[in-house]
């Protein structure tokens, strides 16, 4: 896992470099797209959530996620002609995701798939590809091949916006410093000793991200849960509020994610709620600020967003790595965890 996680500085500047030159994102997709549905599982689908964030905010069109269990296995068949389906999966095997693809070519839609497998069913199967390229990944935890595919879908979301003649000059530049961003980010965590010394003293705690820090909350809690076997739950800081923060009757540890360029309402959202309840605030960032938290989890500052959300992407990979280790947990096979890419699998 700690190799996966060190080696992505490289396979994302190499995908970087492959897709994208003087500004021009070189890749083919569909031309007319009117709206983006996401399908992944686990990370993939935490991954799918990023795309999202990407495809609403830089190509300015519609986009959601669906759990690739949910439509391979639904009666539902009324599907948009003028939708593109973008499928993410690591092996591209995966059962439910096969399944869902299978399902919606049926129908005679475009399909898009986002994979580390060029020998795969997904690979094979759908009109536009990408293969990130990651290597095989050893480790059951999903670290290089979520990065690469967060990336990837940042890409798609480039060209479809220089499709629709928008211009995104301002997401690129200072992208050649992305690989000296996250080999800074893996040397450089402020506290992460601490950190993962007191969570993994905890039987659950919750985790907050608003707007694009949202999927980061999610992947932490996946990430932790995966490789520590701690109960965490994951929330947009928004909905906290609303009758989840009474967790914090019972769990006295709550990690936000909060950068530089954060809201006042982000602020004043985690203000209120420690102001309800007494816990340990734990804020991940990349600056100093008036977080009024107890610890600052602080990574290096970056120059671009997606250089940001992929060093909070290895922030959270490294702490789950470090408190696994405390907790003398296999981090590369956990207890009763495997790669869902078979129909045994499920059996």
């Amino acid at each position: 896992m700690e190799s996966e996680i060190n080696s992505q500085a490289e396979i994302i500047e190499n995908l970087i470099n492959r897709y994208i030159l003087n500004y021009c994102v070189l890749i083919d997709i569909p031309l007319c797209i009117n709206r983006i549905v996401l399908i992944a599982s686990g990370s993939s689908y935490n991954a799918a959530l990023f795309g999202k964030y990407f495809f609403e905010n830089i190509s300015n069109i519609e986009a959601s996620c669906e759990y690739a269990s949910e439509i391979a296995h639904s009666n539902f068949t009324n599907f948009d002609k003028n939708v593109l389906y973008v499928f993410i999966s690591q092996s591209g095997n995966s059962v439910d995701t096969v399944l869902a693809m299978e399902k919606i070519k049926e129908q005679g839609l475009k399909t898009l798939c986002i994979t580390n497998n060029e020998n795969s069913k997904l690979y094979n199967e759908c009109d536009y590809k990408f293969d990130i390229k990651a290597g095989l990944e050893y480790a059951i935890a999903a670290t290089k091949t979520f990065g690469a595919s967060v990336v990837m879908l940042w890409i798609i979301a480039l060209k479809i916006a220089q499709n629709k003649q928008i211009d995104v000059t301002s997401h690129i530049e200072n992208i050649g410093s992305i690989r000296k961003n996250i080999e800074d980010a893996i040397s450089d965590i402020e506290n992460l000793d601490l950190v993962s010394k007191i969570l993994s003293k905890q039987q659950g705690f919750s985790i907050c991200g608003y707007n694009e820090k949202f999927p980061i909350a999610l992947e932490a809690s996946l990430k932790i849960k995966e490789t520590c076997y701690i109960n965490t739950c994951a929330y947009p800081l928004g909905e906290f509020i609303h009758g989840h923060f009474a967790l914090l009757n019972k769990s006295n540890v709550l990690l936000t994610f909060l950068t530089s360029d954060c809201t006042n309402l982000e602020r004043n959202l985690l203000k209120k709620i420690l102001k309800t309840y007494k816990a340990k605030s734990i804020v991940v960032s990349d600056t100093y600020d008036d977080y009024d938290c107890d610890i600052l989890l602080k990574f290096p500052k970056c120059q671009s967003k997606i250089a940001t959300i992929v060093s909070m992407i290895i922030v959270v990979q490294m702490l789950a790595f470090k408190t696994a280790l405390r907790l003398k947990r296999n981090v590369d096979k956990p207890q009763g965890l495997n790669k869902v890419v078979d129909d045994k699998d499920l059996k």
